[in-house]
């Protein structure tokens, strides 16, 4: 028994600056890992912001477009309308 005791006191006392090494270790570890987290949650809120002011401008645009497109409309009809009345002038005219 007095030397199971002896062996597992030997055990311990090797294992714990191992142990204390790695603990040291993984605390390092993980203050990085919470940095890294840190910086990729403030790169993610500057991403958020851009993204919103993207999507403003992407809906301008959007109904800029629509204005123009209506306003095309509108040309083309009045351009079809012309062209009948000169048709209809030329008819007249001959």
């Amino acid at each position: 028994m007095k030397r199971g005791v002896v062996c597992l006191s030997l055990l311990l006392i090797t294992a714990i600056p191992g142990c204390a090494e790695r603990e040291e270790g993984l605390h390092a570890r993980v203050a990085r890992l919470e940095s890294e987290l840190a910086e990729a949650r403030a790169r993610l809120d500057e991403s958020g912001a851009a993204i919103g002011e993207l999507r403003e401008r992407l809906e301008r645009h959007e109904a800029a477009l629509d204005s123009l497109t209506a306003e095309l409309v509108t040309v083309k009809v009045e351009r079809d309308k012309l062209r009948q009345e000169v048709t209809a002038l030329r008819r007249k005219g001959r």
